[in-house]
């Protein structure tokens, strides 16, 4: 067996030090070798953690180290044998408390490790997600939708006991907690792990004699429909959210959120960007080179005039003020941008063949209809 390494080497501290200093000391090595949180070896990092726990706890501790400062390892030995340096044994309990609480763990943690778990209240329900999709139009508008969602609901026929007689008895196993606790040693720690008890399935209840409808879970599945509210100037992505709409919750804790996301179909005609929104409008080569009021549509089945003024080039973009999305904060409503596009007719009759051979060839025409030089 490998001989003990001297108590003030293992902690790094000199002979002289204080309580603060081994204390300062060992919070240090805690923290670069417990089991749970080390990036060392893990055998290696138990083996160490096992190492300056002992130490700590000598040296700490003033009549063991009055006796280890004397006598040497020869002098404490009797306290670390039958099973070694164990948990149960610390006495600096509210080190640890610290320690732990500085490692990110929690005040928990301590309570794990000494076998104080506490079994935690009621769960909340699960939350659900739906995907809602609406038109731009409504999204414009705004809306009241109705949805419907399967969802677990109380048994109606057992009053949501799962006994068919509706008398509830409580689990012999877990004592109607729902939960169990099974005890485990690591190394020279203790674990408590908490789960659902087997027997009950984390009811707490011992059903004799079962519900034929919902087959004594207390619980079935129904369809309910859900009314929801869609404010003006939705967007997709936008995320609402129906506090108390999800699954119930399995323990009489508070039910789950319903979290319903938006998405708004493509248009045919309109693209959408924030609270704008962007089209396209053809006009002919002698609107934009005249000039002339057209008619633009718009979201709400409408039209609008625009004005064209004469020289208009291709591609230009105007702006029709609050023709656009209501503004979500409900300030008002974006634009609507409406891009020209020339439209070129592919067949011409002889005569307006000739017009525009004639436009060409005028003093007014010399570049060409497009500003291409004559060849």
């Amino acid at each position: 067996m490998a001989e003990k390494r001297d108590y003030y080497e293992v902690l790094g501290v000199d002979r002289r030090a204080g309580e603060e200093d081994i204390k300062k000391a060992y919070r240090q090595l805690a923290r670069q070798y417990h089991p749970d949180v080390t990036k060392e070896d893990p055998k290696m990092a138990e083996e160490r953690f096992k190492e300056i726990s002992e130490a700590y706890e000598v040296l700490m501790d003033p009549e063991k180290k009055q006796l280890y400062d004397k006598y040497g390892h020869a002098g404490v030995n009797s306290q670390f044998q039958g099973g070694g340096f164990n948990w149960s044994d610390f006495t600096h309990q509210s080190d640890l408390r610290d320690i732990f609480g500085d490692m990110g763990f929690g005040g928990s943690i301590f309570d794990m490790f000494f076998g104080g778990g506490r079994t935690r209240g009621p769960h909340q329900g699960q939350s659900l997600r739906y995907d809602l999709d609406i038109t731009l139009e409504e999204a414009a508008e705004g809306l009241n939708k109705k949805i419907t969602l399967p969802l677990t609901v109380k048994c109606e026929a057992c009053g949501g006991t799962g006994s068919k007689s509706g008398k509830e008895e409580v689990c012999p196993q877990c004592r109607g907690t729902g939960q169990v606790q099974k005890v485990e040693r690591r190394g020279y720690s203790q674990f408590i792990s908490i789960g659902p008890c087997p027997h009950c399935k984390g009811t707490g209840k011992d059903i004799k004699d079962p519900c034929p409808e919902c087959d004594g879970e207390g619980w079935v599945r129904k369809r309910k429909t859900i009314s929801l509210d869609i404010p003006k100037g939705a967007d997709t992505g936008m995320r609402l959210r129906v506090k108390g709409a999800g699954e119930p919750s399995p323990d009489g804790g508070q039910p789950g959120d319903l979290f319903v996301v938006v998405n708004v179909r493509p248009h045919k005609l309109f693209q959408r960007e924030g609270a704008d929104l962007k089209m396209v409008k053809e006009i002919s080569f002698p609107e934009a080179a005249l000039g002339a009021t057209i008619e633009v549509p718009t979201l709400d089945k409408k039209t609008a005039e625009l004005k064209v003024p004469p020289g208009t080039q291709p591609g230009e973009v105007f702006k029709l003020k609050g023709l656009g999305m209501p503004r979500i904060d409900g300030r008002g409503q974006g634009d609507l941008l409406v891009h020209l596009k020339l439209v070129v007719p592919k067949r011409l009759s002889a005569e307006q063949k000739e017009l525009l051979r004639r436009f060409e060839g005028s003093d007014t025409g010399k570049k060409g209809l497009f500003g291409r030089g004559k060849g």
